[in-house]
């Protein structure tokens, strides 16, 4: 082989590995922009079923305390209707509202 071929062979080998590189990095980036898009609708994802989740909960927790005030206001009432003495009546009518 002469010189002039082996440089030419040089030469097309540093393109392509200029070619090989260029095409990795491409890929790298494209992975790491679609791995972020990812990362971000997970979290998104997330917090949504966070919020859903709380909204459950607080529902819940609002049935358990009206479930608590119906029974004491029964509680009262019966009270009441077994014959406290007025002055507790006075007192409960002033005070305590429902």
């Amino acid at each position: 082989m002469s010189t002039k071929h082996v440089k030419q062979i040089k030469t097309i080998q540093a393109e392509q590995v200029i070619r090989e590189k260029t095409q990795l990095e491409k890929a790298e980036s494209r992975f790491r922009t679609e791995a972020t898009e990812q990362k971000a609708h997970l979290i998104v994802e997330a917090k949504e079923r966070f919020m859903k989740l709380t909204k459950i909960r607080e529902a819940k927790f609002m049935d358990m305390i009206d479930a608590r005030e119906k029974k004491y206001r029964a509680l009262l009432n019966e009270c009441m209707a077994k014959g406290m003495s007025s002055k507790y009546k006075a007192f409960h009518s002033k005070h305590i509202k429902f």
